[in-house]
């Protein structure tokens, strides 16, 4: 995969995982329109790749993401030329980059470190699976700026239900890292000073598993309560045929039958990881 030039994202390639890091730290990583629109085409390019099969997402200086960038957002507001509505425009943009990182068939690791609110909290109830630290702070603040969590709340009512997602967003509740980890917000909790090993361990974990495999089963995961129970067991069946028949199911079981490690984890064995 091409990597595209950024200037408010820290792009690394390691084999097949793509290491993402938000890099406005004097900002604490707010997004701005920027950002926004760097990330959103990074996604879509991820979309149609497969040369890639793991994301992490991260935030530079000690924080995650603070959410969107207020004070840009005053200004467009500020600045819209009569009969158009460039912060609807905006939001909506938003709504559909969360979205598109969500429905990724990359497993996604979101690192969650320092301040994570508003946008930043969605990109966490967004990715696959997110390690938060312990001192980090999060929360959805927006009616208190007389705004509403528009994007984010659909994914925060998914991730931690709709009573904790009423109670966090009509009292703009901050909460910390073993809170979000309690709420369900994230799977893995660390020390301040652990991310980095978690990040390690959970990513090993993952490339243990079939890449192929991992986004058609991310892909029922995702359907379920959008597909009608009727149709589920067909779209599930079709996912799974494709997987057995084809290359990688049929690498699995052999593998299995032959007591080795299959072809797209045989490095973790021999490097000692993932056992």
């Amino acid at each position: 995969m091409k990597l595209p030039d950024c200037e408010t994202l820290k792009l690394t390639l390691r084999n097949t995982r793509l290491d993402i890091l938000m890099n406005r730290p004097e900002q604490r990583n707010a997004i701005n329109a920027q950002m926004a629109a760097e990330l959103t085409d990074l996604l879509n390019r991820l979309h149609a790749t497969r040369d890639v099969r793991l994301v992490v997402l991260r935030g530079a200086g000690g924080n995650f993401c603070a959410g969107g960038d207020i004070k840009e957002r005053k200004a467009v507001a500020e600045a819209a030329v009569p009969g158009t509505d460039p912060v609807k425009e905006r939001n909506e943009r938003a709504g559909w980059m969360f979205r598109t990182l969500q429905n990724l068939p990359q497993t996604t690791i979101a690192a969650v470190e320092g301040s994570a609110f508003g946008g930043g909290l969605g990109f966490a109830c967004c990715a696959d699976l997110t390690i938060v630290t312990e001192s980090a702070r999060m929360g959805m603040p927006e009616v208190t700026l007389g705004i509403a969590p528009a994007q984010i709340a659909p994914f925060v009512v998914k991730r931690v239900g709709l009573s904790r997602a009423r109670q966090l967003a009509l009292t703009a509740s901050r909460f910390g890292g073993r809170e979000a980890y309690e709420f369900g917000v994230a799977q893995y909790l660390c020390a301040d000073n652990g991310m980095d090993a978690k990040i390690e361990e959970v990513a090993a974990q993952v490339t243990r598993c079939a890449p192929m495999a991992s986004a058609a089963t991310k892909e029922i995961l995702l359907a379920v309560g959008s597909i009608p129970d009727a149709e589920m067991a067909a779209f599930a069946a079709e996912r799974f045929s494709a997987l057995a028949n084809g290359p990688e199911g049929r690498e699995g079981q052999l593998a299995f039958v032959e007591k080795r490690p299959p072809a797209w984890a045989a490095h973790l064995t021999q490097s000692g990881r993932g056992q």
